[in-house]
């Protein structure tokens, strides 16, 4: 009897096809040229990029961890500290690095894997896709994850873990426990960080009654202010500053900070209507649409009335910052893929908007309306074209920025950012229909921002009584510092944010999956937790966090080597490590790793 050979399943060929090309993105080429002109291999060499250690100690130390390790492993690698808005430009606008130690915001949404990864975007400028991965099989997962919903989205999500798990087109080391101190006064025990989380504070009933003057909020660095563009993927100020300042059709909100009784998502968060005041949804037909009305008497900072034609420009703004100028357009860098789920959007009345997407379900098109709603009248004339096929929408520092959010900008100077109340917003009516986070709000006269030079001047700023709650993040060192004192405590809560080491996929050595997946291994992620951020982290030891999802969700049911550090205690097994890379093709002489 005739055998019949297995049938060739869809991603198996996927499978097949992408591995072709990432061996032809692998600097294979190049190495069998030099082969065959009997040149002999180099060894490999690397450069990793990180912040300093003054701005961000953890992401520094992650890095020294691996440059050692690196160095055991016969890797030659050099360090290169970049201060924060270098690296930025540097990682996500230039894709100027081998291999960078960075923090990432987090993942608001399975979603948010198809703009770090997609194909799509191997070309552009921001989180999306800094890593100039390309992968067929990664991409056909990502979009069919866009079309599912429940545990069938899960499925999809589930299989493109563990795909990634044998790609490793990056990976993540810890996501770490947001650490601050507040005055006892206030009635919060989780430092603020994001928009939302300081409207809740705000609205936090005080003891004394609401206070006539502003919260204080301690934060630490230089530059908070320098640039202040809502949609600038370099933005490196004040987190939730601009949140506070621009408002969206919907803001999203931890389930922590809603009703008991109110039903959550797949994703344990909501979206609360803000500037909408219904959103409608459409699913009957074969295409997704949504029918956004707006809250009446909506106005921006200036005075100007906010209508429907300013939420379609927006969307189309994002689109094309160029708004047909550029031949082929040219979308603003960040919320990118959030764009992307849009086809048409179109005023119906002053205060409607229909929104039609494209292939996709409900929890992903959800995601456009916490897109910060911007004044045509402001960012029209900013679509020019300016050096660089880049315009003015992207280059602007918006040094007088023009929302329509509960605070308006009053100062800004070298130690102080002061925001006040922008008296003519929807919610300032005590009347008006608020969404529950801000029932009480507010019990402040305004916010202002105490800008100190570092973390411990922050922190005697907490003890000496000059502020109310630090806006950064303390690092896990200066903890003590805030503990047992009388009138402060510490407060700490975990984020969604994660450090992860990336690769640049079009570095000779760094495209080939198996030299990036023992790469990926050469860090001791439980060692790190308790070594480096001494407990007040996870480490990213279940195959979904190793890709940033930091729920626990998913029970893969596969061999994931990244897991496995191959030594113990943070300590490298070096003959292990040598073994793994002989074994991928790679040899050693004196040593050295040759490529």
């Amino acid at each position: 009897m005739e055998e019949v050979a297995p049938a060739t399943t869809r991603r198996g060929l996927l499978a097949s096809v992408s591995a072709v090309t990432v061996s032809s993105l692998a600097g294979c080429s190049e190495r069998f040229w030099s082969r065959a002109e009997n040149v002999g291999p180099d060894q490999v060499s690397l450069t990793i990029k990180t912040v300093p250690a003054d701005d961000d100690v953890a992401a520094a130390t992650i890095m020294s961890r691996l440059r050692e390790n690196f160095r055991e492993a016969g890797i030659a690698v050099t360090h290169e500290p970049v201060p924060k808005p270098d690296i930025y430009r540097d990682v996500l606008l230039e894709g100027d690095y081998d291999v960078f130690v960075l923090r990432h915001p987090g993942l608001d949404d399975y979603d948010g894997l198809r703009e770090l990864l997609h194909s799509d975007f191997v070309s552009e400028l921001g989180w999306q896709n800094p890593f100039r991965f390309s992968d067929l099989t990664a991409d056909d997962l990502l979009e069919q994850q866009r079309l599912t919903t429940g545990d069938d989205r899960r499925e999809v999500v589930a299989e493109l873990i563990e795909y990634l798990g044998e790609t490793a087109p990056y990976t993540t080391v810890a996501f770490p426990t947001r650490i601050g101190g507040r005055r006892d006064a206030l009635d919060v025990d989780r430092p603020p960080r994001c928009s939302i989380e300081y409207l809740d504070l705000m609205s936090r009933q005080l003891d004394e009654g609401p206070r006539e003057g502003p919260l204080e909020v301690g934060v630490f660095g230089e530059g908070m202010a320098e640039r202040l563009n809502p949609i600038s993927v370099d933005y490196d100020g004040i987190d939730g500053l601009l949140g506070l300042l621009y408002d969206p059709l919907a803001r999203r909100v931890d389930e922590r900070l809603l009703p008991e009784d109110e039903d959550t998502d797949e994703r344990d968060s909501t979206y609360v209507p803000w500037l909408a005041e219904e959103i409608a949804w459409d699913d009957s037909s074969d295409q997704l649409r949504a029918e956004v009305t707006l809250r009446e008497g909506l106005e921006w900072h200036d005075g100007e009335s906010l209508d429907a034609n300013d939420v379609v420009f927006t969307m189309r703004l994002l689109q094309d910052t160029s708004m047909g100028e550029i031949e082929d357009g040219l979308p603003a860098p960040r919320y990118r893929s959030r764009q992307t789920v849009i086809e048409t959007v179109d005023v119906l009345d002053s205060r409607t908007v229909r929104l039609s997407f494209g292939e996709t379900v409900r929890p992903v098109a959800e995601r456009v309306f916490s897109l910060p709603v911007l004044p045509e009248h402001v960012w029209g004339p900013r679509t020019n074209v300016v050096a660089d096929h880049r315009t003015e929408v992207l280059t602007s520092d918006n040094e007088n920025p023009v929302g329509s959010g509960l605070f308006e900008l009053e100062t800004v100077g070298m130690d102080e950012i002061v925001l006040e109340p922008f008296s003519d917003h929807v919610f300032r009516d005590e009347d008006a229909d608020r969404p529950d986070v801000i029932e009480d709000f507010s019990q402040f006269s305004g916010i202002r921002f105490q800008i100190n030079p570092n973390v411990g001047s922050m922190l005697d700023s907490l003890l000496e009584g000059d502020i109310d709650v630090t806006g950064d993040n303390v690092p896990p060192g200066n903890a003590d510092a805030i503990t047992g004192h009388d009138e402060v405590s510490a407060i700490s809560t975990p984020t969604d944010s994660f450090y992860l080491i990336g690769y640049n996929h079009h570095h000779s050595e760094l495209g080939n999956p198996r030299f990036r997946v023992i790469l990926s291994r050469l860090i001791d992620r439980s060692h790190v937790v308790s070594d480096v951020f001494d407990g007040f982290a996870d480490a990213a030891t279940s195959p979904g966090s190793l890709v940033g999802l930091s729920e626990s969700e998913f029970d893969v049911d596969a061999d994931i080597p990244i897991l496995e550090f191959p030594g113990s205690d943070g300590e490298l097994d070096v003959e292990l490590v040598r073994s793994l890379f002989q074994d991928a093709g790679y040899r050693y002489e004196d040593g050295s790793l040759l490529g």
